[in-house]
């Protein structure tokens, strides 16, 4: 096929294409710097664990309940009343998937508030639950 040249007999025409390569470069500096930074995002929330000897694992396969010393409730990252966290772990535990739920409490925190928490998980058919705690300073 031949294509018509605008700029007259034998001058040479641009390329039309898409340098990709600096794209790329681009998009792996974003996809390194969001790998970095998920991380950061995501521990915002500050609980102080009891101390045990072993410490949960796998807590990246399940739904994470935390409570704050002041006693806030929250159901991954989102602060929830007590009367909401009935609805939204409704709306977000899959029944058919049955995934873990791990309860992060802080170690001022009362029992009762976390026994509070673990009946109404029992109360909506989780049946795998864990209690987050973290390791002792290793002397």
């Amino acid at each position: 096929m031949k294509t018509f040249n605008f700029n007259g007999p034998g001058t040479s025409r641009a390329l039309a294409e898409i340098n990709v390569t600096a794209l790329i470069d681009v998009m792996t500096v974003l996809l390194i710097i969001f790998m970095i930074a998920t991380p950061i995002i995501q521990s915002r929330l500050q609980v102080n664990l009891p101390k045990a000897r072993a410490a949960a694992q796998g807590m990246d396969e399940g739904l994470v309940v935390s409570i704050t010393r002041d006693g806030g409730v929250y159901l991954e990252d989102r602060k929830l009343s007590l009367v909401e966290f009935d609805a939204v772990f409704d709306a977000i535990y899959s029944q058919a998937d049955r995934p873990p739920v791990f309860i992060r409490g802080d170690a001022s925190v009362p029992y009762r508030a976390v026994m509070e928490i673990i009946d109404k998980l029992k109360s909506r058919g989780v049946t795998r639950i864990g209690l987050a705690t973290s390791l002792p300073a290793s002397k």
